[in-house]
């Protein structure tokens, strides 16, 4: 066990990190000082590494094109985090861009991104987003027949539509799989069955057929997205064995064969806090993408290889963020100790829905000695578990806490419970350390409510 925050960055971390504690203890990220970065921006704050994010896309795309040899391409899910920055950094980078729902397609599209670099998403989409999307020559991975007809109104033959089909896959190779990640005892093949997404076999034949049939719209492939729902290898591998093998039915049905396989995000990362325990991923991206080209070579074999399509959102970005927070009351009682800070799992909501289970540094003491062990928490009116039975040590007011591996649905789902504002977010790179997010005041919370007039008092 590491006798100090210190050597326990230094057992988890992983590629792409950008985080050392100075000489006094105090961590450094990205190379600034974290006492400075809250000095300046204040606290809590989230504080975005440009590094990790460039590293973390590089790594990504590079292993799949070491194995797969027709062509990768990479579409950012900004779902799992909306920053405009991480957005424009990307953009740079080459990704394009996964979007659901309007707000999603216009902040991609004024990061900079042009339309035809972004796919688009949803199980109901609305007639005017499939215009827009149509206009500005996106790519729909049409999710509901209705789509069809719609797109077709648009459509003209010196610009006609490109779009996939997403599949529901959902056959009994799943079941070799725990469903704990679902939150569910069903078989991993019934809750996929269940889900909203995407066109059964059956469905899909029929739709294919009508799909090539529809002047104006261009059949690319096909799309899925079952997400992380192990940490294995064999679970990406299974996926792709089941989409290739859709492919390989619809084309006996159709005469269809696809140009793109588009196997959507949820890929797994060495510190993933979605695993809900501490231990580290044993694989890396580079295991995955080797998974997925095998099992596709096999299932393909003596077809024309698709192009490979990838929607990776917590990859490029899980690491790339990290919550600081300052200490205030420090309780003991009854043998426990109680580290309250001034951040709340109200912007961590995955630890209440999800379990998820975060490492916390003694950001301002990292090469302090362990010496008790503390639940950090928040001061809303929930227990606010932010981490549990943590060794800690001797920590008081105004020292830091931070907690990693906040760039993943922590921002996108936070919340203003009990009228906390949702920090800022600063993007650090060498020698510079720039807001990209405002902190929220009490204005932003309550500025959209409105006390009729009969209700109302004079204020004392």
């Amino acid at each position: 066990m590491p006798k100090t925050g210190a050597a326990l960055l230094e057992r988890i971390a992983i590629p792409g990190d950008d985080l050392a504690p100075d000489a006094d203890g105090m961590l450094r990220i990205g190379g600034h000082r974290a006492d400075d970065l809250l000095s300046r921006f204040g606290s809590p704050l989230f504080v975005t590494v440009e590094s990790t994010i460039r590293q973390n896309y590089r790594a990504f795309r590079a292993a799949f094109e070491a194995h797969w040899p027709a062509g990768v391409d990479v579409f950012y899910a900004i779902k799992t985090n909306n920053a405009l920055a991480i957005r424009a950094i990307l953009n740079e980078e080459g990704a394009g861009g996964e979007c659901f729902g309007p707000a999603e397609y216009r902040a991609t599209l004024e990061s900079g991104l042009p339309g035809e670099r972004i796919v688009v998403n949803g199980s109901d989409k609305s007639e005017d987003e499939l215009v827009e999307a149509a206009r500005r020559g996106s790519v729909v991975n049409i999710d509901h027949e209705d789509e069809i007809a719609v797109l077709a109104r648009v459509a003209t033959a010196e610009r006609p539509v490109r779009v996939n089909l997403r599949l529901k896959l959902h056959s009994e190779a799943f079941d070799t799989f725990d469903s704990a990640f679902f939150k569910s005892a069903e078989k991993i093949s019934t809750v996929l069955a269940r889900a909203k997404w995407g066109q059964s076999l059956p469905a899909a034949i029929d739709l294919v057929k009508r799909i090539r049939a529809t002047e104006g719209l261009r059949l690319l492939g096909y799309s899925c997205h079952v997400g992380r729902f192990s940490n294995l290898p064999e679970a990406s591998a299974v996926v792709a064995r089941e989409m290739a093998g859709a492919a390989e039915e619809i084309h006996a049905a159709t005469g269809f064969w696809p140009d793109v396989l588009d196997l959507g995000g949820g890929w797994p990362r060495r510190r993933e806090p979605e695993s809900r325990a501490p231990d580290a991923n044993p694989h890396g991206i580079e295991d995955y993408a080797a998974a997925v080209a095998a099992a596709l070579m096999s299932a393909l074999a003596g077809r024309p290889l698709p192009r490979l399509w990838l929607e990776p959102g917590r990859y490029l970005v899980g690491n790339a963020v990290v919550l600081f927070a300052t200490v205030g009351a420090v309780k003991q009682d009854l043998g426990l100790t109680w580290v309250h800070v001034d951040a709340s799992t109200n912007l961590l909501m995955r630890i209440e829905t999800s379990r998820s289970w975060y490492h916390a540094l003694p950001a301002s003491r990292m090469r302090d000695a362990f010496s008790t062990t503390a639940d950090i928490v928040g001061p809303t009116c929930i227990p606010s578990l932010l981490a549990g039975e943590r060794p800690m040590p001797a920590l008081a007011r105004s020292d830091l806490v931070a907690i990693l591996d906040t760039g993943m649905y922590a921002e996108v789902i936070s919340n203003q419970f009990n009228g906390m504002g949702r920090p800022a977010n600063v993007l650090v790179s060498p020698g510079r350390a720039e807001a990209i997010r405002r902190r929220e005041t009490y204005e932003d919370i309550f500025g959209t409510h409105t006390i009729p007039d009969r209700l109302r008092k004079d204020t004392p």
